[in-house]
Parts: C-alpha cells; structure tokens; sequence
C-alpha cells in the first residue's frame, strides 16, 4: 500500500568541497526562495552514498510528493561530495522511494535514457526531470526557483504533465536552458517533449 503523499519538495543536495566554500549552496537558497512564497521544503546536505540512503529513508517518510537532488555527474553517474554512484546503483537506491513521486535533477549530463532506465523502469515514479547539458551554478538555482515558482503560484496541489511542459517552455526560454523530461509508459519509459502544448 502506498503512503499519500503531500505536494511538497524535498532537496537532498551533495557537492564538492570546493563549492561549499565559503558560499550558500544551491539548495539551501532554493529552500529559502520556496520558503518565501509559502511553500515549505525540507533541505538535507550529504557526502556519501550512507548518508544519501538515509535522506531517501527521511524523503520517504516525510510523504513529501517532489524530490530535488542536486550534485554533480556525468552521462553514466551520480557523484556524491565523497561517493560515486552508477546509475544501476543509483536506480537500486531511490526505485523503491519513489512510488507516486517525481525526481527532479540540477545536475549536468545526468538525466539521459540510460538513467531513466534505471529509475523509471519497475518504479511507480511519475517522472524524472532535469537539465540536458551543462547549467551554471548561478543560473542553476535561479532556473529551479523560476520552475517550482511557475508550478505552485496558483496553489494547485499537483503537478501535471501540461503545466509541467508550460513551466519548462518558460525556463527553457528565459535560461535558454534544454530540459530531458521522461516517464513511465507500458512497462518502458518515454522522452516528453516539452514543446507539446
């Protein structure tokens, strides 16, 4: 039996020592911005795969509906602050903590087909979301606030396929930011194409 959920976010972010130095992460900012316009979200700093397992158990449990994670990667990888993850592992980790959940992404070249393999397939995720290419920290932060913005102003309590596309037109637009949009569909997963209106 699956929890209900609540139509919230939950960041997990993991970087590198450098980029910690001496600033405020791109999560933490993220939560802040969210906090100001009445939409609370839980924000959790890790560094290793341990400790990412533990805020999936705490995301879970939260019955928070949205999970943001970001970091660093690749096209094969998710990189933690002192951990790297392939995307099977990946996959095996966060499949079962997603059933009726979105994943979003801020990493670059990590949100490709071979992850939404590992993650959508044989998972009740609706859909796994982020950038195609490389994104500046900068405009990072700014893009997912615009986005979360867009998707909750009019307090709407769910996020749907055609305001999701609408929201990611918009960033797309302003960032000139390209976003990789999958979800599950007959046993597979599917590309979306924001474009569709």
């Amino acid at each position: 039996m699956t929890k209900d959920t609540f139509p919230e976010l939950f960041i997990i972010e993991s970087l590198t020592f450098e980029d910690e130095r001496g600033r405020k992460l791109e999560g933490e900012i993220l939560r802040d911005i969210l906090a100001l316009s009445g939409r609370p979200a839980d924000y959790i700093y890790i560094r290793t795969e341990k400790e990412f397992v533990a805020a999936l158990d705490q995301f879970y449990d939260t019955q928070k509906r949205y999970l943001h994670i970001s970091c660093h990667g690749d096209p094969a990888n998710v990189s933690l602050t002192l951990d790297r993850l392939s995307f099977s592992r990946f996959g095996e980790l966060v499949r079962n903590h997603l059933n009726q959940r979105r994943l979003f992404f801020s990493a670059c070249e990590v949100v490709n087909d071979s992850l939404a393999e590992k993650v959508l397939i044989g998972s009740d995720c609706y859909s796994l979301i982020g950038p195609k290419d490389q994104i500046r920290i900068d405009d990072a932060v700014l893009m997912w606030a615009s986005f979360y913005h867009l998707m909750f102003r009019d307090g709407e309590d769910s996020m749907k396929g055609g305001k999701i596309r609408w929201a990611l037109r918009r960033v797309k637009s302003a960032f000139e930011a390209e976003f990789d949009y999958f979800k599950p569909e007959g046993g597979r997963f599917i590309k979306v194409d924001i474009e569709e209106r």
